[in-house]
């Protein structure tokens, strides 16, 4: 079974993996100027336009185009490849989190009392993780200007702000810049070690 999982695991990664860089080749064309109608960007738009299309639907933003013979480029395409590539970067996360989760289990049931210590490091470790990842996301979305009338920003919005509004009262954004996901961030790396160095004692 772990083998079948590993295997699938290395599948999720290769196909994931293939899109995503289908999405920062289009990004790069364009970037270099190619001609929208050039064989190679026609090629590309084609492979992505269904991953940008449900990226869009998912964060509401509008869609410029449907297929290549439509296609306009310029910075709302790329602003586009650049969240399809984020939720494909936290797809893959979450299917590697699950995956591996379904592998562990079945050690996990047969010695419970001796793996409790494994599981929260697992749990937290995600938490962790997840948290890390959405303030990145906030700060990426902000950016390149998803709509807060997005489902996925408000969601974001709503878990991140009890963190960062505190961190915000206390250091203002300088110059327009607001460093509070930054400093949330180095401190929830400084309370994942202190709490993983208190599970090591514990267990």
């Amino acid at each position: 079974m772990a083998v079948t999982i590993g295997l699938l695991m290395r599948v999720v990664d290769i196909f994931l993996g293939i899109l995503g860089l289908l999405l920062i080749l289009r990004v790069v064309l364009q970037i270099f100027g190619m001609r929208w109608n050039h064989p190679a960007l026609r090629v590309v738009v084609t492979l992505t336009d269904p991953v940008i299309a449900v990226t869009n639907r998912l964060l509401g933003i509008p869609s410029y185009r449907s297929t290549y013979r439509s296609y306009a480029g310029g910075r709302s395409d790329m602003l586009s490849a650049v969240a399809a590539v984020v939720v494909l970067w936290g797809l893959r996360t979450v299917l590697v989190w699950a995956l591996q989760l379904v592998i562990l289990v079945p050690a996990w049931a047969v010695r419970p009392l001796s793996s409790i210590g494994g599981i929260l490091r697992h749990l937290l470790g995600l938490l962790f993780d997840l948290y890390g990842f959405a303030l990145f996301v906030r700060v990426l979305f902000s950016w390149i200007q998803v709509p807060y009338a997005s489902r996925v920003m408000r969601f974001l919005w709503k878990i991140t702000e009890p963190v960062l509004a505190p961190i915000r009262a206390v250091l203002p954004p300088l110059g327009g810049i607001d460093l509070s996901p930054l400093i949330a961030w180095f401190l929830l790396r400084l309370l994942q070690q202190v709490v993983f160095a208190m599970l090591s004692w514990v267990f």
